[in-house]
């Protein structure tokens, strides 16, 4: 039987749950017939279990493909993860060190259960036997535990003064100035090597595929990995976009990203993109692909409500908003300590919009978080965010939420499977979607308005040729370079939810004119004609 293969070369660490190409992936698998052709998915082994948990969260069975991976993960994989984990507070507890940890625990437990019955006494005799039985074995244990102290008091101070005097020699000019390059020299060659590492990895996926006569066709859903060149069967390769083409200022080492994104186009025998703006703006006026060789394939709606759809001896006790409350608090429960803001609260008397989408320079996170200090400081609105992109490590916009006051404001809740998703947009004001580009029409407003919310979103050009009534343009639609602008049309969303999403019917029932059978459908039309 002829089959179709994936590569697969996210890097480790990757959530293909959170994916735009990921969850594209698996509406794709989902909807594939076993009668086309079989389907295999070549992955490092680090992805594998990502793998798995993207089928698992689409409801995808696992018979529909088969996954081949490498065979272990490379050292030095492993070495960066240990050093992630570490920096991050994560890491793994050795044996050791949870024999430790348990054995002053047990010292602790001895100790109170001691004093609680020491202070328990209630005869003087006793009392006074007990102080001396005490006072006998503290001298016992004494040298014992002279000898740890002692021990401890040395570390302690021999690591205080060799980071004082490493600090003073740091201190000294020419020094310092040696260290510093010391350092960027070192991080530039870890950064180059782990890449080397990485690369090897996806050239071993090359050959898997190479190895396999029956896999025909090899379907690459990303431009980053241009190990594929060496493939040898045909090669179909999606083309998202190029987005370094429209903000070239937001990305560094843009000229290594364009010689691997151009391996990766000249080597395909044919490309798939979602719309005519990046198919003629990025990939024929700027890489010179030829026009017969891009096929456009836009997305079909991402219906969310089967994620909180209910059986029907339970729908009778339960609507989609309970269902979606219930789902919610069992989230927050799980994941917040009893002290944060969730926790406990009615969540339908919290107002708030909601941002799906990875932390990137263009998704403009920025400008979202300053029309919501906007809503709340200027128009005396109470409004949260709940973003699923990390924001956490971002200096610059954490220090904005503090100097504004809006650690209540803005919530980063990352990782969330399709039903708490589906649920979160449920009880939603409204999705905002604030990004300054996407490849195709948003994901995020079906995702929305299959559970009941109405979308307000970034005024540029994908958006704007999908949507050809200036009323509904007008209503929904902001510029995304002006945070007043965005906070203008979030205060009329709060305001008139119901009339909004009325007015986006027509908007949604244009795109549910395409379903993932008929997408599914274009992909093997494409697909079949390099089977032979």
């Amino acid at each position: 039987m002829k089959k179709l293969g994936v590569f697969l070369g996210f890097q480790p660490g990757s959530n293909l749950s959170t994916e735009g190409i990921g969850r594209l992936l698996a509406f794709i698998l989902k909807e594939q017939k076993s009668n086309n052709f079989g389907i295999v998915l070549f992955c490092p082994e680090w992805l594998v279990g990502s793998v798995k948990s993207l089928l698992k969260d689409n409801k995808v069975p696992l018979e529909k493909c088969e996954i081949v991976s490498t065979q272990s993960i490379p050292i030095g994989v492993k070495i960066k993860n240990y050093l992630i984990n570490r920096r991050t507070g994560t890491k793994k507890i050795s044996p050791f060190k949870r024999i430790l940890l348990k054995l002053k625990q047990s010292v602790y437990e001895v100790l109170e259960k001691l004093f609680v019955e020491f202070m328990s006494t209630s005869s003087w005799l006793l009392l006074f036997s007990k102080s001396i039985l005490y006072l006998l074995i503290g001298l016992i244990m004494s040298p014992i535990i002279l000898s740890f102290l002692v021990i401890f008091f040395l570390y302690k101070s021999v690591s205080l003064i060799a980071k004082k005097g490493l600090r003073r020699v740091k201190n000294i000019s020419f020094v310092h100035s040696l260290f510093e390059n010391a350092d960027s020299f070192s991080g530039k060659m870890r950064g180059r090597f782990y890449h080397i590492v990485l690369d090897n990895e996806l050239n071993r996926i090359v050959k898997l595929i190479n190895s396999r006569k029956e896999v025909k066709v090899c379907f690459i859903p990303s431009m980053a990995w241009p190990q594929v060149k060496s493939i040898q069967c045909s090669k179909v390769l999606a083309a998202p976009d190029i987005l370094f083409y429209d903000f070239p200022t937001q990305y560094s080492d843009t000229i290594t990203a364009h010689k691997r994104i151009r391996k990766s186009i000249d080597s395909a025998d044919h490309l798939i993109c979602y719309s005519n703006h990046v198919k003629y703006g990025h990939l024929i006026d700027k890489c010179g692909v030829d026009e017969s060789k891009v096929t456009v394939i836009k997305h079909a709606n991402i219906n969310m409500r089967e994620h909180l759809k209910l059986s029907v001896s339970v729908s009778k006790y339960l609507t989609d908003v309970q269902n979606a409350k219930l789902i919610i608090n069992s989230y927050i429960q799980s994941k917040y300590s009893p002290n944060n803001v969730w926790f406990n609260s009615n969540i339908s008397q919290i107002d708030y919009v909601i941002y799906s989408s990875q932390a990137r320079p263009h998704k403009n996170i920025f400008n979202l978080i300053k029309a919501i200090k906007i809503i709340n400081m200027e128009k005396y609105k109470n409004i949260k965010l709940i973003v699923t992109g990390d924001i956490s490590n971002l200096e610059y916009m954490q220090d904005y939420i503090k100097e504004n006051h809006l650690e209540n404001d803005i919530f980063v809740m990352g990782g969330l499977s399709s039903e708490v998703l589906a649920a979160f947009n449920k009880m939603a004001v409204c999705a905002v979607n604030p990004t300054l580009f996407e490849g195709g029409f948003p994901f995020t407003f079906s995702e929305a308005y299959s559970v009941g919310t109405p979308s307000v979103m970034s005024s540029i050009p994908v958006v704007e040729a999908e949507i050809e009534s200036i009323e509904l343009r007008d209503l929904m639609l902001f510029d995304p370079y002006n945070p007043y602008s965005m906070a203008q049309k979030i205060e009329y969303a709060m305001e008139h939810k119901d009339e909004l999403y009325k007015a986006q019917a027509g908007l949604y029932e244009k795109f549910a004119q395409r379903d993932w059978k008929l997408v599914v459908g274009e992909y093997n039309a494409v697909f079949e004609k390099f089977m032979s």
